[in-house]
């Protein structure tokens, strides 16, 4: 990217109608540098125009960004520490703003050029579940297509065509967002597939990103608390924000009918073009029918490619669950709508391994099955036991999860009303408390289920799936369901942070020392 002064972003942001004001050395801004943008005062260095964000922030963070070089901050209108700052600001040029998440997108997109603006086709996903599942079947189609691996960005990982990095969001902020796609457009990547969060639409971290593609999967309730959205309509009008910036939506015909009508007519609207996915009449990618086999999901498939015919033909998926044909004919609907071959497509499909869904351990001579999946909320839960209830009807069922703090209040009383009502033996335990009291988080859960005795407390999760994995081993006859951490390698604990292992490193770990 081109160095800027600082001159040029004061520019850009009295454009927008962001600027409110600009205070201290404010006429040296023509000779001011800006070489890099940050809101981290850890990675601040040299030439940083430092972004002062967050209701947790303290004057500290930006005497620390500019001991370290930084030239000038940005700051929202009216907050509360600016009156505090000005020795330590000792004249630094301060951009006040009206809007500090419009500004942070704006001010990162000029930084880094709008380098995903020339020639990356980005492919956005937004939903309540599947979102993960399947970016990671699309990616593989377009893997398959370009021969080489595009971009991604997801709740999973990372990937910029170069660098692999653990997430630690499902949509990254909007600074490290914008380094992934500029990455991938220095890596020479010419597709990315990314996640598209409530929480990003609605604070504008995909502000300066239009989607070739965009999926809109399925809504249920969910994420409603102080923290994320208010109630039921601020989540759907969030997720609804993603047509605004899409040329082509792909729309699941089968999703609730209370919301079908709307995705519909905001589509219509704000779309170029508009393609539906199901297994009723009428949709443009139709699932004729479905075949599930251990592992893989055998799938015959209507829909038109891009000469306008009609075609039929038959896809492996290598995932099972019926539940994750859905997941499947989205990724259809998005291949077909990028023009991608019918032969690569299949292949995508048939190659597509995801991490951390629908991971079978066994315990043979105790027809012991281990099910480790990220499932995490009601809608994924029920989904994943109604597999679970069609592939073993005779077996008892165990159920290990955990509920997130702070936030997702909703998620405990019905992840106890599915753990009561699927489950023969529970054990509750933690999946990113962050602040909140791991204990209290338990008990919540534990109020929603009727028959306590069933169900146990170890809110260390290490040992949560060891108890699991012994009970199941001494009752055989039994499958057990690990959800909810099923991918990433960390969780966030009132120190931070901190380093973690999947629940499938932990069955292997039992199994081998079993």
């Amino acid at each position: 990217m081109k160095i800027k002064m600082l001159s040029e972003y004061i520019s850009m942001l009295e454009k927008e109608g962001m600027l409110v004001s600009v205070s201290g050395q404010a006429g040296s801004a023509t000779s001011i540098e800006v070489k890099d943008v940050s809101y981290n005062s850890i990675l601040s260095g040299e030439g940083t125009l430092f972004i002062c964000k967050g209701a947790n922030f303290k004057v500290q963070y930006l005497k620390d960004a500019l001991e370290k070089g930084a030239v000038a901050c940005v700051a929202e209108e009216k907050a509360p520490w600016l009156s505090q700052s000005e020795e330590v600001l000792n004249g630094v040029p301060v951009l006040v703003v009206s809007n500090m998440r419009r500004a942070i997108s704006r001010i990162s997109a000029m930084y880094f050029d709008r380098s995903w603006d020339k020639g990356l086709k980005l492919v956005g996903l937004t939903g309540t579940k599947g979102k993960s599942t399947t970016a990671t079947m699309i990616k593989s189609i377009l893997d398959v297509h370009c021969g080489r691996e595009i971009g991604f960005s997801s709740g999973i990982y990372n990937y910029d065509g170069q660098n692999r990095e653990k997430s630690v969001l499902t949509t990254p902020e909007t600074i490290e967002l914008h380094r992934i796609l500029d990455g991938c457009v220095k890596n020479n990547c010419r597709y990315l597939v990314m996640e598209v969060s409530s929480q990003a639409l609605k604070y504008d971290r995909t502000l300066d990103l239009n989607y070739e593609v965009c999926g809109f999967l399925n809504i249920s309730e969910d994420h409603i608390s102080d923290a994320e959205h208010k109630d039921m309509e601020d989540y759907f009008t969030s997720k609804l924000r993603i047509l605004d910036q899409s040329r082509i939506a792909c729309i699941n015909q089968d999703m609730d009918p209370v919301y079908l009508d709307r995705v519909l007519e905001e589509a219509g609207k704000k779309c170029e073009k508009t393609v539906t996915f199901g297994f009723g009449e009428g949709a443009d990618v139709r699932g004729l029918s479905v075949k599930e086999l251990p592992g893989k999901l055998e799938m015959k498939v209507q829909f038109k490619n891009k000469d306008d015919k009609v075609y039929k033909d038959e896809f492996t998926v290598n995932i099972g669950g019926t539940y994750n044909a859905s997941n499947a004919l989205m990724a259809i609907a998005a291949a077909v709508s990028l023009d991608v071959p019918v032969e690569d497509i299949k292949k995508g499909l048939e190659t597509v391994k995801v991490p951390g869904r629908m991971e079978l351990y066994t315990i043979p001579e105790k027809s012991v099955d281990i099910i480790v999946d990220y499932a995490h909320n009601k809608m994924s839960y029920e989904a994943l036991f109604d597999y679970v209830h069609r592939t073993y009807p005779d077996r008892k069922v165990g159920f290990l999860f955990g509920c997130v703090g702070e936030k997702a209040f909703n998620r405990r009383k019905e992840a106890g009303e599915v753990a009561e009502k699927n489950a023969d033996f529970i054990v509750i335990t933690e999946l990113d408390p962050g602040k909140e009291d791991i204990n209290k988080i338990c008990q919540d859960v534990l109020e929603h289920i009727d028959h306590k005795e069933k169900a146990r407390i170890i809110t260390d999760r290490d040992k949560a799936v060891e108890a699991a994995l012994k009970t199941a081993d001494e009752l055989g006859n039994c499958v057990v369901v690990l959800a909810g951490c099923g991918t990433g390698g960390h969780i966030k604990r009132k120190e931070g942070l901190m380093e973690f292992a999947t629940d499938g490193e932990r069955v292997q770990k039992y199994l081998e020392e079993r």
